[in-house]
């Protein structure tokens, strides 16, 4: 645990005093609802999340790289679309992720280093605990299940959109196999766009300010 947060809030944030040391930086603060009391994302839990992510997603070489900033950056997007989809999940009263749901994610994410020697110092290196990975890897697998309930069911996909998808795509006489691929992949496209609508009205309900400007999402095109 740490002993003492001190908020390192933005680039024009006075100096500290000679002599103070920044134990620990905060990068964003997180309300859901709005007016709740605030959550901090400080700056070693950014980085611990990214290793895990990378772990998890490329393999135990990708965690060793160096963090720049886009990482972190796409890193606390994702973070924050996580915790507040894990929050809906809560208030919900859905079935939080035991730990035998939670040993088949633990054991796929030490197969991914050499050996347990290999784990334990990665662990080390990066001061992680492993239940540090193991919090990360349940709320990933809460989020997943939230979602398999409310994105995806019941999408159905035409004929005439599937038509549609190969007549752009120039295929003449699709196969069975072809036009089942364009359906999977169209139904996919869909339920991806009803996630991303539900964490944008999430996103909505919450209060997120983050602290640190480089990590800030840049804005949409044309908006």
């Amino acid at each position: 645990m740490l002993l003492t947060l001190l908020l390192a809030a933005a680039a024009a944030a006075p100096s500290p005093p000679p002599g103070a040391r920044v134990v620990e930086q905060v990068v964003a603060v997180v309300r859901n609802p709005a007016g709740a009391a605030p959550r901090p994302i400080t700056l070693t839990r950014l980085e611990a999340e990214a290793r895990v992510a990378l772990v998890s997603r490329g393999g135990a070489e990708a965690a060793f790289r160096s963090l720049d900033v886009e990482v972190l950056r796409a890193t606390l997007d994702w973070l924050l679309d996580e915790m507040l989809v894990a929050d809906e999940s809560a208030r919900l009263r859905l079935d939080a992720v035991d730990r035998e749901a939670l040993e088949p994610a633990l054991r796929r994410f030490r197969g991914r280093f050499a050996d347990d020697d290999a784990y334990r110092r990665f662990l080390a290196r990066f001061e992680l605990g492993e239940e540090d990975v193991a919090a990360s890897l349940a709320r990933t697998l809460e989020v997943e299940r939230y979602l398999g309930t409310r994105v995806g069911r019941g999408v159905r996909v035409g004929d005439d959109e599937v038509d549609a998808a190969l007549r752009a795509r120039g295929a003449a006489a699709p196969s069975a196999g072809s036009r089942d691929a364009v359906r999977a992949g169209l139904a996919e496209a869909r339920a991806r766009a009803q996630a991303q609508e539900l964490v944008r009205e999430l996103r909505g309900r919450a209060e997120i300010r983050v602290l640190d400007p480089a990590l800030r999402r840049e804005p949409a095109r044309g908006s």
